[in-house]
């Protein structure tokens, strides 16, 4: 992985501010972490239906992930495995400051504070490719990033959407893979 840092650069010196835990997970030095997480949703057919195309994972049970970081031009790519379910989207900086965040074929804009221990992604806007969809049938969508009790990478997030309720929920705790065991 090369030096870029796209959480860093939106920002600044806020970064700093961030527990150890957040700030190794988005350096370039570790790109493979395991661990567990709970997954949750809401029961509505269409969330279930979106759920298995897009590959989030099943819901109600605790699950064994992984995630795989990586770069490719110039934007950071994850890679996530709960279970056997796997998804990936990539990140870049916004001309206006903001994460987007690729899923194709949406996209979303998120704007990152650093605030009491945490990384806060705060969701502004999404789209359809390159189609500006209205934000008030966009998901309502909180995620956040801080320091497990265990020195590990702890992650949350849910998105809830009109009509079918809570799409997707996890809350999880990950841990870098030493290279030694890195097989992908």
């Amino acid at each position: 992985m090369s030096a870029l840092n796209v959480f860093r650069d939106l920002l600044g010196p806020r970064y700093d501010d961030l527990p150890g835990a957040v700030q190794r997970f988005h350096e370039p030095a570790h790109d493979h972490y395991r661990g567990t997480a709970f997954s949750g949703g809401s029961d509505h057919a269409l969330a279930r239906l979106i759920r298995r195309v897009f590959g989030f994972p099943e819901t109600g049970a605790e699950l064994d992930v992984e995630i795989w970081l990586s770069q490719e031009n110039g934007r950071d790519r994850w890679c996530r495995r709960f279970a056997a379910r796997r998804f990936s989207s990539s990140f870049s900086a916004a001309p206006d400051g903001v994460l987007d965040e690729r899923f194709p074929p949406f996209r979303f804009g998120f704007h990152l504070q650093a605030e009491g221990g945490r990384m806060h992604w705060v969701f502004r806007r999404w789209s359809l490719g390159p189609v500006p969809l209205p934000r008030f049938l966009g998901p309502r969508i909180e995620t956040w990033e801080t320091e497990a009790v265990d020195g590990g990478f702890e992650f949350y997030s849910h998105a809830d959407f009109p009509l079918i309720g809570r799409l997707i929920h996890y809350h999880g705790v990950v841990h870098p893979v030493p290279p030694a065991e890195v097989r992908n």
